[in-house]
């Protein structure tokens, strides 16, 4: 199946190599790039959260300010309660804090978690104010509540390598569940009442699992039982997880629905704010816009533009109009379209 080739809009260079990346969820014009460069000589990583204008008249890209961060940034989110506040998650295992007012950035916390490790991810609850799921390289994965940052709850299931990601169930009787995925293989689901393990899938996926995605109120609601995970051997999966009750029954893992390669690592899922499609950032073959309404989803645009290397962090704009990705060791933040088509050159 041949797939069409979106429209890049406008893109730039950064300073440093880019490793994630957030849209406002309300200003459609202002982008944030977290970045991680590790200093050959001295070993030592270090970064720094930047933002970025897109003048979505003109499709010009401008950097406004960075601010450098003594560790390097590895995920970034937006609290889906109050947008003014974004949270960073760091090399040294530090969980920054930061508000926005209009065009400026400040970082108001500084949370040490645990030094000995990376935090690899972190999202915000939905069903639970400032209430953040972390991971962790050592294999652990957390909830701490920003509003009292010294209660840190570990999940009891350890991944044997790199916990690389998490979410949490949001509809479908999963709201006192979180998933994760580790460089083992595995995808665990974990009980948030009381920290524990309700099954792992062990052979599911080939390598790494880097990406999870599940329903919500606000995307696929239909699919509410569905859950989308992506793996460093380049596939995207969806997974059922219906059992008795509606509920997840201790020991009994989902059923596989669907699979397919979409020809680069699948290491970021971001779910459309329009409508049912998936961004899928997938790290050495650039990106793509996925249909995710049905269990056989299907790829409908794909994005390479001037990513030649890992493409690592996106986001789509609230208004669905436009969608930002970065690459990591070429140093580029690329803004492009996920509905118009590339114009063919003629040669």
């Amino acid at each position: 199946m041949v797939v069409a080739t979106s429209k890049s809009y406008a893109w730039c260079k950064t300073q440093l190599p880019p490793c994630c990346l957030r849209i406002h969820p309300e200003d459609t014009s202002r982008i944030y790039v977290g970045t991680y460069k590790l200093d050959e000589a001295s070993r030592v990583k270090h970064g720094s959260l930047d933002h970025y204008n897109y003048n979505t008249t003109t499709r010009e890209l401008t950097l406004v300010e960075s601010h450098r961060t003594p560790s390097a940034i590895l995920d970034i989110k937006f609290d889906p309660r109050d947008s003014s506040t974004l949270a960073s998650a760091h090399s040294n295992g530090h969980l920054m804090v930061w508000k926005t007012h209009g065009d400026q950035l400040e970082m108001v916390d500084d949370i040490a978690l645990n030094e000995t490790s990376l935090i690899t991810s972190l999202v915000f609850n939905p069903s639970a104010a400032k209430e953040v799921l972390v991971t962790f390289t050592s294999g652990y994965s957390a909830i701490i509540d920003l509003a009292r940052p010294k209660t840190l709850r570990w999940l009891d299931s350890v991944h044997e390598l790199e916990c690389w990601t998490g979410a949490f169930g949001e509809v479908g009787g999963l709201q006192n569940v979180v998933f994760t995925g580790g460089d083992d293989s595995r995808l665990v689901a974990h009980d948030l009442r009381t920290q524990g393990e309700i099954w792992t899938v062990k052979r599911g996926h080939d390598a790494g699992v880097v990406s999870i995605m599940t329903s919500s109120a606000r995307w696929n609601r239909g699919m509410s039982n569905g859950l989308w995970t992506g793996s460093y051997d380049d596939h995207l999966r969806v997974w059922d997880l219906r059992c008795a009750n509606s509920s997840l029954v201790e020991g009994v893992v989902p059923k596989m629905l669907h699979s397919r390669n979409l020809g680069g690592g699948v290491w970021r899922l971001v779910p459309s704010p329009m409508d049912d499609r998936l961004l899928s950032c997938c790290m050495y073959d650039g990106a793509r816009v996925v249909d995710a309404s049905t269990p056989e989803f299907k790829v409908e645009r794909y994005f390479k533009g001037k990513h030649e290397s890992m493409c690592y962090g996106g986001d789509w704009s609230r208004d669905g109009s436009y969608i930002a990705t970065c690459s990591f060791y070429d140093n580029i933040v690329h803004v492009w379209s996920p509905d118009e088509v590339e114009e063919e050159k003629k040669h």
